[in-house]
């Protein structure tokens, strides 16, 4: 993770940080010493970076536009309460009741070049999807079709649309609407992994959960291209990430 030329945040920027910490009562903490840097800002949230003397913390402030991006923040806290203890995944620290922000560990790591991986590298990365598919939740099977429909019913009224790429579009929905009513295995998914996942000096480690949950079984397999078997996921990856762009932009 990049902090932005290095230096510590602005002064209103400190004050907001520090008013929207002040009032947990749940971590011995002292906000009032802490040194606060901007991350490089992600596409969807803000993100600080909290040195304390002995740790650093993550600070996440959450989208205001979480719904319009299909972001379930209730389902988010359930898979972050599965995933504590997990060697894999990022220690969450404190989350918001109102689900505004959340604190998390820092983690050290590198990003991992998919077009360099290895056969070993690719059994671990198979290893690590095994692992967190191991955890059950209590969450129901995620709509792929209502997903995405919400998406591009958002990017037609906000873009001029030719009716080549309309009528695409609208053929790939029916085949989804089919897809989503078929009895595929559902289990935990990330939905978000190649941006994601972290080379530490302890294995690898998974962050940003937010876009987590209970989905086709394949989907994160697919999306390393760790396999390739099935057209209709392809093109679901495909869609998913190109109208995910177009909502950030009218977000």
């Amino acid at each position: 993770m990049a902090i932005i030329n290095g230096e510590r945040v602005t002064m209103n920027t400190n004050y907001k940080i520090k008013n929207l910490l002040k009032n947990i009562n749940d971590l011995d903490l002292n906000f009032e010493k802490v040194k606060i840097q901007e991350l490089v800002k992600g596409l969807t949230n803000e993100s600080y970076m909290l040195v304390f003397e002995k740790f650093i913390l993550v600070l996440r402030i959450n989208n205001i536009n979480s719904d319009d991006l299909g972001i379930n923040r209730m389902h988010e806290a359930h898979i972050l309460e599965k995933l504590k203890s997990k060697p894999f995944a990022q220690n969450t620290i404190y989350i918001d009741k109102n689900y505004r922000f959340i604190l998390y560990e820092y983690i050290e790591g590198n990003s991992i070049d998919f077009k360099k991986l290895n056969d070993v590298d690719k059994k671990k990365l198979i290893e690590l999807i095994n692992s967190y598919q191991e955890i059950k939740l209590e969450l129901p099977k995620f709509n792929y079709f209502d997903h995405i429909n919400k998406y591009w019913q958002k990017i037609r009224k906000s873009n001029n649309i030719n009716s080549q790429k309309e009528r695409k579009i609208e053929k790939f929905l029916s085949d989804l609407n089919n897809f989503q009513k078929s009895n595929w295995p559902k289990l935990l998914t990330h939905h978000d992994l190649e941006k994601n996942i972290l080379a530490t000096k302890n294995g690898y480690k998974i962050i940003d959960w937010e876009y987590a949950a209970n989905g086709y079984y394949n989907f994160d397999r697919h999306s390393l291209k760790l396999i390739n078997n099935n057209k209709m996921i392809s093109n679901l990856i495909k869609n998913m990430n190109s109208f995910w762009f177009e909502i950030n932009k009218i977000s």
